[in-house]
């Protein structure tokens, strides 16, 4: 090959092709690991009359470490040129491989028998093999996953010797959406789950630790990745939102974000990027409280999965005789579904209170056609736990319509053939867990429906 051609490659090209092969050590670093250690064992096992025949072939063995050893220690060389890393444990890993191969290398000229040392030595080595590959294995494991990956879990008594603080209490789980803060409990573990392991103290990529909120905000080297307020202009927005195969995309080797993750970072930016304070006091959507709720796991449904007692006989067939259908919904619990649009008897204000007597434990209620009125809503508001609610079929009007908004719990809500209309603006954005709304044939108009489904794109309406 002409050396003229190589002299012409730039400095440019020449330090990718240096990173290029520096990206191969993570490939490499585990042959030596495998080949040494076995090395090791094989070497004290044929002194073991029962395994000498494997004496001949352990230089084999101690020479494939060697080889192994010495690319790893290469590439690792190239991809520690990068300056992505912390350069005390940068030193230390770059050396402690050097040691390995330099042992190792001693190890197999002895296995050949061309040094002779005493068997005492010959384990001093070997051990020496073993404890710099531990070490060096170690630093490798700081630099790609932060200096307390290994110790992270470990017994604070561990965690002391190795020179640690004591675990810090976890922030409890949030249960309640009011005690969500925007920053820890929202985009720092987000952050962490994607981000840290390349952006860390030890291995700070592109010159960005996103370990604290100041890391985030001061930006890598090239500038600021948030912009306060401004999707835009922020990389980190951008990096996330790439398609996968784009090489700007970010998280590199990890999974994507989830969508919903993804909106609550575009939000928090579009929000200025508070550092602290309430989600809620921020004024989120629905949409989004919808995203916060299903990334923080927030079950309002927790309630199904408590005890609740059998109603009394005399309230089932107080029920019964007034025209209800009672059945239970779970095979080892007692929550029921009430319907009445199968009776031929009048629905009263009397039968309507008996259903308060099965609070507890009522989650569905099906009403249709059954000349609800809109003072019988007032009472059909008062039962809370209530899933889905079949009104269809009624005169119920606005009026009728504003006693339904503390039915916090609502997923499916059937309005058709009713007179509702504008106070659907009103109740139904705080219906927050509305999935499906019924309200073909109803008062509603087509202005009404597209403001609906512009403030909370997941509802299912069917309208005609």
């Amino acid at each position: 090959m002409d050396l003229s051609i190589l002299l012409r490659i730039d400095s440019e090209s020449t330090n990718d092709i240096i990173l290029f092969f520096g990206r191969i050590h993570p490939l490499v670093v585990h042959l030596p690991i495998g080949f040494l250690l076995l090395a090791g064992l094989a070497e004290i096992s044929s002194k073991w009359k029962k395994f000498n025949p494997i004496q001949g072939f352990v230089h084999y063995i101690w020479l494939l470490g060697v080889i192994s050893a010495f690319f790893a220690v290469l590439f690792g060389y190239f991809l520690s040129l990068s300056g992505d890393y912390n350069e005390d444990t940068i030193f230390w890993h770059k050396w402690g491989g050097v040691a390995v191969l330099l042992f190792s290398l001693v190890c197999y000229y002895i296995s050949q028998r061309q040094i002779k040392i005493p068997f005492y030595g010959n384990s001093l080595l070997v051990t020496a093999v073993v404890v710099m590959i531990f070490y060096t294995g170690h630093l490798g494991g700081n630099l790609t996953h932060g200096s307390t990956y290994l110790l992270e879990y470990a017994p604070n008594p561990i965690r002391q010797l190795a020179g640690l603080p004591k675990k810090s209490i976890p922030r409890k789980k949030v249960t309640v959406l009011d005690s969500v803060d925007v920053y820890l409990d929202l985009i720092s573990p987000i952050i962490n789950n994607r981000c840290i392991s390349c952006h860390n103290p030890e291995k700070k990529k592109g010159k960005l630790n996103l370990i604290s909120f100041s890391g985030l905000m001061k930006g890598g080297e090239n500038g600021k990745v948030v912009i306060p307020g401004d999707i835009n202009s922020s990389d980190l927005f951008r990096r996330i939102t790439l398609p996968t195969t784009h090489e700007d995309f970010m998280p590199e080797g990890k999974p994507s974000l989830t969508v919903d993750e993804v909106a609550i970072i575009s939000w928090w930016i579009k929000k200025n990027t508070p550092s602290s304070g309430y989600f809620t006091a921020l004024n989120p959507d629905k949409e989004m409280i919808d995203n916060v709720n299903v990334k923080l796991g927030l079950d309002e449904y927790d309630f199904l999965k408590e005890k609740v007692q059998s109603p009394k006989k005399n309230i089932i067939d107080s029920l019964s005789n007034n025209g209800f259908i009672l059945n239970i919904l779970m095979k080892n619990n007692y929550f029921l579904e009430a319907n009445f649009s199968l009776s031929k008897k009048e629905l009263t204000p009397s039968s309507i209170e008996s259903l308060l007597q099965i609070k507890d434990q009522l989650i569905w209620l099906n009403l249709s056609d059954s000349n609800v009125t809109d003072d019988i809503l007032k009472k059909i508001g008062e039962l809370e736990k209530l899933i889905k609610l079949n009104l269809s079929k009624n005169k119920i009007s606005d009026k009728g319509l504003l006693h339904l908004e503390k039915l916090k719990k609502l997923e499916t809500l059937n309005l058709f053939n009713t007179e509702v209309s504008n106070e659907l603006l009103t109740v139904i954005p705080k219906l927050t867990l509305l999935k499906r709304l019924y309200i073909s044939e109803s008062y509603a108009t087509n202005e009404i429906v597209c403001q609906l489904q512009k403030e909370n794109k997941k509802l299912k309406i069917i309208f005609d």
